[in-house]
């Protein structure tokens, strides 16, 4: 077990944001050849690793090395590792996501290469830019693969067996700006404290989205410009900070007076929000077209939109990642989560519309599949037993909202028996953002018993 916490460590220090994963591949091609596994270096810097075990039974093991970016503060992601710290049964960031998504999922596969004893062949899958455009997955090379049986380390709660995903379509929708001069005195609206976190997991706890709090509050303002705003980091991050510069047509202390009378309905999660606004002394020029940003945003749907009616589970979300200026563009980052391939087709419209109603170019830039549930399932049901019996307690079959490869790797596998499984991390793609040191040993100690059951028994 030690040695999963050090190939966590290790993998910490490692930049891997996603689509520069070049450097962990070179951490994983050192690793297969340092402990004489079979490896093979694929497309987007994939990485395949295979362990003969003499057995004749093989099963795939499944991680996936990027991590979602995500600071307070300007951080260096491209040529820093994360500046992790142990706070007593946690791994935590210090104002940065920690990247236990997916990192510690990589761990524990290294770790379990290195038993030795009763194991079955392990193939490996480490995949890439599974937190943008899962292009790892897509180009694969699925002839390496002969194990039918697969076990991903992407979960995000222990005891939870991960048995279907919902899909994600990844959204861009942008808009030439038209700057004019403006003798108007300009505010800026700072957004922070706010909770952030996963635009699937999280997306039913009803975070507040700084990106429509931001408009939202600047159309009480009375607005009568936009000069710039900076909001958010990631399509599939609920963004927690940003800034819009203004004008308006209260004074400094009218804006105050009134900000501090507003209304939020704010989650428990959201209570540290912190809001000001100032006099910016920026030269900025006023955006022409400003209103019909800021209706469009104000009409975009956010956040959850519908439930499963049987048990209540999220089934259609949409989350506005981020907005912000770039090269004489308004640019918003946004995606929609579906179990329900005609929902998500009625949603896109939707957008759409809006798109078409304020003059916006709307592009999808990537169409995630989502796995449907599969009623029977072998190594759903051994890892359930095996966890019964390591720990006297039940595990819990879940649906994911969040979106998985498991869509992409079972339609290339034919008759794949898969499921996902991990260690509790908390908040993941946000910089508050933990694992448990505790659950990753009992995890650890979960798939290598059930992997000796799996070769003896399957």
């Amino acid at each position: 077990m030690k040695n999963t916490l050090e190939y966590f460590e290790d993998i910490m220090k490692i930049p891997r944001e996603s689509g520069k994963e070049e450097k962990i591949a070179e951490y994983l091609v050192n690793y297969a050849k340092k402990n004489n596994i079979e490896y093979s270096l694929g497309k987007y810097n994939t990485v395949f690793l295979k362990k003969n075990n003499n057995s004749n039974k093989t099963i795939i093991l499944q991680a996936h090395s990027d991590m979602v970016c995500v600071s307070n503060d300007e951080y260096d992601f491209e040529n820093r590792g994360i500046p992790f710290y142990k706070d007593g049964d946690y791994y935590k960031s210090k104002n940065t996501s920690l990247g236990a998504d997916d990192g510690i999922g990589i761990a524990i596969i290294l770790a379990i290469l290195q038993e030795n004893e009763n194991m079955p062949n392990i193939e490996v899958m480490i995949t890439t830019q599974e937190e943008t455009t899962m292009l790892g997955a897509s180009n694969f090379d699925y002839s390496l693969l002969n194990g039918k049986t697969l076990i991903s380390l992407d979960g995000i709660k222990e005891a939870d067996i991960e048995s279907s995903s919902a899909g994600m379509c990844s959204i861009t929708i942008s808009k030439e700006i038209l700057n004019e001069e403006s003798n108007d005195i300009k505010y800026k609206l700072n957004i922070s404290g706010l909770m952030g976190g996963h635009s699937g997991d999280d997306i039913h706890k009803d975070r507040c989205n700084a990106v429509k709090l931001g408009f939202n509050i600047i159309s009480k303002l009375k607005c009568t410009g936009l000069y710039h705003v900076d909001i958010g980091e990631k399509d599939n991050v609920i963004p927690n900070n940003g800034v819009i510069v203004f004008s308006s047509n209260f004074d400094l202390d009218k804006i105050n007076e009134t900000l501090k009378g507003l209304s939020y309905n704010l989650s428990r999660d959201d209570n540290n929000l912190k809001l000001s606004v100032v006099q910016c002394n920026q030269n900025l020029k006023k955006i022409s077209n400003y209103n019909e940003i800021i209706n469009f945003i104000n009409e975009l749907d956010d956040g959850l939109i519908e439930r499963f009616k049987e048990d209540n589970f999220p089934l259609l979300s949409s989350n506005i990642g981020k907005i912000n200026i770039l090269d004489n563009k308004i640019i918003i980052k946004m995606s929609v989560r579906s179990s329900d391939e005609y929902k998500e087709e009625k949603q896109l419209d939707r957008i759409k519309g809006l798109c078409n109603k304020y003059n916006l170019m709307f592009n999808l830039d990537v169409k995630k599949p989502f796995f449907p549930y599969k009623e029977k399932s072998y190594i759903r049901e051994l890892l359930a037993n095996t966890y019964k019996e390591l720990y006297n307690r039940e595990t819990t079959v879940k649906k994911i909202h969040a979106c998985m490869e498991g869509g992409i790797i079972s339609s290339n596998i034919d008759n794949l028996d898969i499921c996902t499984i991990a260690p509790t991390i908390d908040n993941c793609h946000s910089v508050n953002e933990r694992v448990s040191i505790s659950s990753t040993i009992r995890v650890y100690n979960w798939l290598k018993e059930t992997l000796i059951k799996y070769n003896k028994d399957y």
